[in-house]
């Protein structure tokens, strides 16, 4: 019987460092999260200190410092100005650096990327802290992303890699199946029943918990799946090596920036329309 072709074999090598190094962020992140206030911004300014210089590396590689100082100076301002709650002044703020680092670019198309870079790395984690100070549910609100996200990313990579089956799109990302994409959509749908549950939400909104945790799940994936793109786009493998098994910071929190943006538009559209989900809270 002939072997299955390299691209068809599961190579498990990396599992042992993934799941270390997974372990050692989920305790950092969740440790920051649950404190919150000064150690909370100061885990998501490492944050952006390492994808900050993971962009500049990967998109402007003969310039990589220029656009590490400005994408910096953008999203660490960003961040300090959303740990005082100042949300509106910290997007303005990274819009601002984002268009002066810009302008020093030659095509609009790199222009483009330059301002558009500086915003994805920055906003996130703006947005994050946002979240987190929201009063009432703000802890809750992001142990509900954490939860989600974690075990959508958790069964989707599993499920992958044990069911196999057609790529979702190969010239982006040859790992990534439709198993993969479903186990993960309906790993979220329970941890977001899960978080109902907790909460102790009213029965009736149980199948809202987990409707809102595929959603969030999905978009998860497919900013997993978007990350994949741009280092397509700039022919890397990884967005950096810091993380032994998964890559650099931008690899790592992907899902959580793209679920991020979802979760906090739609609570500075509604923001007291979800507050009943809550329940009793913590």
């Amino acid at each position: 019987m002939s072997s299955p072709p390299p691209s068809d074999r599961q190579d498990w090598s990396d599992l042992g460092a993934r799941v270390l190094s997974g372990l050692v962020l989920a305790s950092a992140g969740f440790s920051a999260a649950w404190f919150g206030g000064p150690w909370l911004a100061a885990a998501c300014g490492a944050a952006v200190v390492a994808m900050s210089y993971e962009w500049a590396r990967m998109s402007e590689p003969e310039a990589t410092m220029p656009a590490f100082v400005f994408a910096l100076a953008g999203s660490l301002g960003a961040v300090l100005l959303a740990s005082w709650q100042a949300v509106t002044l910290a997007g303005a703020w990274l819009a601002l650096c984002a268009l002066a680092s810009a302008l020093r670019r030659r095509t609009a198309l790199g222009a483009l990327e330059t301002a558009g870079g500086a915003i994805y790395v920055g906003f996130p984690p703006a947005l994050f802290l946002w979240l987190r100070d929201r009063a009432p549910e703000g802890l809750e609100t992001i142990l509900a992303l954490f939860a989600i996200i974690w075990a959508s990313d958790i069964f989707a990579y599993f499920g992958g890699k044990v069911i196999g089956g057609p790529r979702i799109a190969s010239g982006l990302s040859p790992n990534k199946t439709w198993s993969g994409i479903v186990a993960g959509v309906c790993a979220g749908a329970g941890a977001g029943l899960a978080c109902g549950l907790v909460y102790q939400a009213a029965p009736p909104l149980h199948p809202i918990w987990a409707a809102l945790g595929a959603v969030i799940a999905f978009t998860g994936l497919m900013g997993d799946l978007f990350e994949s793109f741009l280092k397509r786009r700039f022919g890397v493998k990884d967005a950096s090596r810091i993380i032994p098994g998964h890559g650099g910071v931008l690899d790592r929190i992907d899902s959580l920036m793209a679920a991020t943006l979802l979760v906090g538009a739609a609570l500075a559209l509604g923001p007291r329309s979800m507050a009943d989900l809550f329940g009793a809270g913590l």
